[in-house]
C-alpha cells in the first residue's frame, strides 16, 4: 500500500483561511484513503528535537534563542533556482522565481593552514563578486554559525578564530575572523576582506587592526608620500605590486589574469549565487514546545547538550519536510496563497536539501487556497462542521471566498438531511439503480478533479432524490454514503471496508 501524507500550512493572520485549508486537506486525505492509500495528516508542527538537530547538521540555522531561521544550503538554492526539483506547479515556480536575487561572481577556495595531513585539502570557500583588488586581501570572515566559527563572546560583534588560511593567489597567511555582519544566506557564508578596496571592509579593519594594503593605484602612481592612495580605492587605476604577470594592467584586465592564475591551481570557479533569504522555522515556545540546546555564541543549535543552554521552541509545520517518513511518502501540500512566498518556498528548499534523506526526486502535489472571510450578516456562531463544509464547497480552492448566509444554509440542510438518511434502514439485496450509478460516476469524477463545488451540487441533488424515495436499497445507500463521507467527512452507518468497496465499484 502506498503511503501518502497531506501537509496543511497556515496563515497566522487568517483563521478562516486556515479553517478552509484544513477542510480541504481533510477532504483530500479522505479521498486518498478511500482510493486505497495509507493516508496520514501532517497538519501539526513536528514535536521532535531530532528534527531540528537533523536540519542543523544538513544546513545552516541561525537565531537568538527566541527565533530560529533556516538558511538554505547552496546546493538546495541552486537546485530550486534551476527548477531541477521535479515538476512543481508552474504558477508556484513563477512566484518563487521572482524572489531569487542573482549575483554573478566566483567562489574562491582558501586552503586551511592548521589541518591534519589526512584532511583532503580542507578549506574555507568565499563567494566574491569583485576581485579586481584580490592580491591585497588581508583576511577572511565567516558568520557566527559557520563550521569554522567558535562563536562570539557576549556583546561582541567580531572575534579572531585563531585560525589561518592561505591566499589562493599569493600563498599569504590570512587570519579567519567571525563577524555577526557576515550574511550566512549570501554565497557560502564567508567573505574576503580587502580594506584597501572596499569601504565596509575598511571600517571593520580599522576597528580591529587589520592591515590596509593596495593592489590598485593610479596609472602614474610612484609611491611618493605626497600622492599616497586614500582608501578605499575601488575598481580604478592599474594593478600595483602584483607581480610581472599583471603589473600595470588596467584593473579589469588584471582581474582576468588573477582568475586564470587561481583557476590553474584549481582554487576558483565561476558561480552565480541565487539568494532566497532566510525562513523562520521555530520561535520561543511554552510548555508545548520542544527543548533544544542552544549555543548563544555561535547563535545556532548546539553540537551537544554540554555546549548549549536549553531553550524551548515551537517548530513550524514546514519542518515536517525534514522527517524521513514524510520525505519518502507521496506528499500533498495545502497552503493559503499568502504563504506561497515564504512557508511554501522554505518547504520546497527543505525538500531539495541533498544531505537530508531520503532524497526527494518527485515534486509534491500543491493545492493553493485563496483567502476566506465571513461576510457581514453571517453569524459567528455557525457550527464548525457547517462552516468547514461551506468553505470547501462554495468556490474553487484558489478563488477568494466571502462566506455569506446563502452559502451556509445549503450546507446546514445537507448535513441535517444526511443525518436523516443515515438513520433509515436500507432495503437489503437491491442492486444499484441506474440513476444513482450515473450520478455517482459524475460526482466521483468531480472529486478526482478537485471540483468540490460542482461535486457538492450533484451530491446534494442525489441526496434529495434518496430522501424523497419511499425506500432506498443498500447498494444505493452505501454508494451515497461513500461519496458523502469523502466530500463532507460525515459519519455513516457503514464500515470503512464497505465504503471502500462501494467507491471502487463506482
Amino acid at each position: 500500500m502506498r503511503s501518502t501524507i497531506v501537509l496543511v500550512l497556515r496563515d497566522p493572520e487568517s483563521p478562516e483561511a486556515n479553517l478552509r485549508s484544513e477542510a480541504l486537506g481533510a477532504c483530500l486525505r479522505r479521498l486518498r484513503a478511500i482510493e486505497g492509500a495509507d493516508a496520514a495528516a501532517a497538519t501539526a508542527a513536528p514535536a521532535s528535537r531530532e528534527t531540528l538537530t537533523r536540519l542543523a547538521e544538513a544546513a545552516t540555522l541561525i537565531g537568538d534563542g527566541d527565533e530560529v531561521r533556516y538558511v538554505p544550503s547552496r546546493a538546495a538554492r541552486d537546485h530550486v533556482a534551476a527548477d531541477a526539483d521535479g515538476g512543481w506547479p508552474q504558477s508556484t515556480v513563477s512566484r518563487h522565481r521572482k524572489l531569487v536575487r542573482r549575483s554573478v561572481g566566483a567562489i574562491f577556495e582558501f586552503p586551511l593552514e592548521d589541518v591534519a595531513d589526512t584532511d583532503e585539502r580542507a578549506s574555507v570557500t568565499a563567494f566574491v563578486t569583485d576581485w579586481t583588488g584580490l592580491p591585497s586581501s588581508c583576511a577572511v570572515a565567516v558568520h557566527p554559525g559557520h563550521p569554522l566559527s567558535p562563536g562570539l563572546p557576549p556583546g561582541e560583534h567580531a572575534a579572531f578564530t585563531g585560525r589561518f588560511c592561505r591566499h589562493p593567489l599569493t600563498g599569504d597567511l590570512l587570519p579567519i575572523w567571525v563577524g555577526d555582519w557576515v550574511k550566512p544566506e549570501f554565497g557560502t557564508g564567508a567573505v574576503v576582506l580587502n580594506p584597501g578596496h572596499n569601504r565596509p571592509d575598511l571600517e571593520f579593519s580599522r576597528k580591529v587592526g587589520l592591515p590596509v594594503r593596495f593592489s590598485l593605484a593610479p596609472e602614474d602612481y610612484d609611491g611618493a608620500p605626497a600622492g599616497w592612495i586614500k582608501p578605499p580605492y575601488i575598481k580604478s587605476g592599474h594593478a600595483y605590486r602584483v607581480g610581472p604577470a599583471a603589473e600595470g594592467l588596467p584593473f579589469d584586465e588584471a582581474k582576468t589574469v588573477y582568475f586564470a592564475a587561481v583557476a590553474e591551481r584549481g582554487l576558483v570557479e565561476e558561480y552565480t549565487d541565487s539568494g532566497m533569504g532566510t525562513f523562520r522555522i521555530a520561535s520561543a515556545g511554552s510548555g508545548d514546545g520542544v527543548e533544544v540546546p542552544w549555543d548563544s555564541g555561535r547563535r545556532t543549535v548546539a553540537r551537544d547538550d554540554a555546549s548549549g543552554e536549553p531553550v524551548r521552541l515551537r517548530l513550524s509545520p514546514v519542518l515536517s519536510a525534514v522527517e524521513e517518513h514524510v520525505r519518502s511518502a507521496e506528499l500533498t501540500i495545502v497552503t493559503p496563497s499568502t504563504r506561497v512566498e515564504d512557508d511554501l518556498l522554505a518547504l520546497r528548499l527543505l525538500l531539495a536539501e541533498p544531505h537530508l534523506t531520503p532524497v526527494v526526486k518527485t515534486a509534491p502535489e500543491v493545492v493553493v487556497v485563496g483567502n476566506a472571510q465571513l461576510a457581514k450578516g453571517t453569524g459567528a456562531d455557525v457550527p464548525e462542521d457547517v462552516l468547514r463544509l461551506a468553505l470547501l464547497v462554495n468556490a474553487a480552492p484558489l478563488d477568494t471566498l466571502s462566506v455569506k448566509p446563502q452559502h451556509i444554509e445549503p450546507c446546514e440542510r445537507f448535513l441535517a438531511a444526511h443525518a436523516g438518511i443515515a438513520e433509515r434502514e436500507p432495503v437489503a439485496g437491491r442492486e444499484r439503480s441506474g440513476e444513482v450509478a450515473k450520478a455517482a460516476g459524475q460526482i466521483k469524477a468531480l472529486l478526482g478533479r478537485q471540483d468540490f463545488k460542482q461535486a457538492f451540487t450533484q451530491l446534494y441533488r442525489l441526496q434529495k432524490t434518496l430522501a424523497k424515495a419511499e425506500s432506498v436499497g443498500d447498494a444505493d445507500a452505501v454508494c451515497y454514503a461513500a461519496l458523502a463521507q469523502v466530500l463532507a467527512g460525515v459519519e455513516t452507518p457503514f464500515d470503512q471496508a464497505a465504503l471502500n468497496s462501494a467507491w471502487a465499484s463506482i
